[in-house]
Parts: C-alpha cells; structure tokens; sequence
C-alpha cells in the first residue's frame, strides 16, 4: 500500500516574526529556521504513519501544497513556498529544466514521479549554488566579499535565444507573476 498525504507548511507558529522575510509572495525563514506542517496536515500524516507501522509494508509520502496553489503554475507554486521555502526565481527555473517540466503546467497536473524528481533537482540546484557561492547579479557580493559563480553554470536561466545544452532548441522565456520564465519548449512538457 503506498499512502499519500498532501499537505501544506507554513511558519512554525513558536517562531518570533522577526526570523521570516517577505520574497515577493513567499515567507521565507533565516537560516535554520525550518517550516511545520500545518497541525491538521499533521494529524494526517502522523494517521498516515500509525497505518504504516500496523501495515507493515506500507510506503508513507507526504506532498506539501496548498489546495488555492493547485491550479496555479508549478513556477509559481514553487515562488509562493507550497512545496518548498526559499526557491527563488532563478533556482526555479533551473530545477524545472533539470526536472523536464514545462513552468506553465498546473500544479495539480505534476505526477508523484515528476514531483519526486523536481525535490531532487532542487535538493541538487540549490546544493551546487551554495557551493559555488551562489548567483552573482549585478553587484551584489557575499558576506565574505566574495561573488558567486553559479551564473555560469546556468542551463535556461537568462539564457533567451540561445540554444539548450540538451536538445539545442532556442531557450524561450515568458513572465509569469512579474518574474521572467527561461524554459526549453522540447525538454520541458
């Protein structure tokens, strides 16, 4: 048997104000602070798992979205912070190539599969951005002086018009939410 709670986070309620910044639709906590689930989202998956501990064999997922984001753009789901905190736009972006799916595609449309595979992209985006130091734009430096360098490793961000490094299709980008959208048409469906 295999269980899926779909659930939302939002900001541990314990947590001062003062720890959240607002980034454009999202609440974002500092470093360290990390979102709870909602208490009734909760109980869901805490029923979910006393099921799985009698069941025996029983595979527990738990997908975090809000039900008024489940007919927006997965783009701008993942801006808002239903699924995750803290993916910005460029990041969005690129975790969307990587996971070969088009930024325009409803959230309530994505697969398990595809979503497991964007939690991936985006473990593995944001991983190579903080060690590279991050996105460098303009003149913004890290706190240590020091510029990132994840730009260059770009695939569709900022890359309108040129050819995708997979498929060599011209990178296309559309505005969505305010926000410039790079995607590849032939990778990302």
């Amino acid at each position: 048997m295999h269980l899926v709670v779909c659930a939302k986070q939002i900001p541990d309620p314990e947590t001062p104000p003062s720890a959240f910044r607002i980034e454009g639709t999202a609440v974002v906590p500092a470093p360290g602070i990390s979102p709870v689930l909602s208490p009734f989202d909760a109980q869901a998956a805490e029923a979910a798992l006393r099921i799985k501990e009698a069941a025996g064999d029983t595979k527990v997922t738990v997908i975090s979205m809000g039900k008024e984001s489940a007919q927006a753009a997965i783009k701008q789901v993942l801006l808002a912070g239903d699924i995750v905190v803290g993916v910005g736009n460029i990041y969005a972006c690129e975790s969307l190539f990587e996971a070969r799916i088009h930024p325009n595609t409803a959230a309530r449309r994505v697969s398990r599969v595809r979503y497991e595979r964007l939690a991936l992209a985006i473990q593995r985006i944001l991983s190579a951005a903080i060690e590279q130091g991050g996105s460098t734009l303009r003149d913004f430096i890290g706190a240590d002086g020091v510029s990132g360098y994840f730009q260059q490793s770009y695939s569709v961000y900022d890359r309108e018009g040129e050819p995708c490094m997979q498929c060599d299709a011209p990178i296309r980008r559309i505005v969505q939410g305010q926000r410039s959208t790079f995607y590849c048409g032939h990778c990302q469906r």
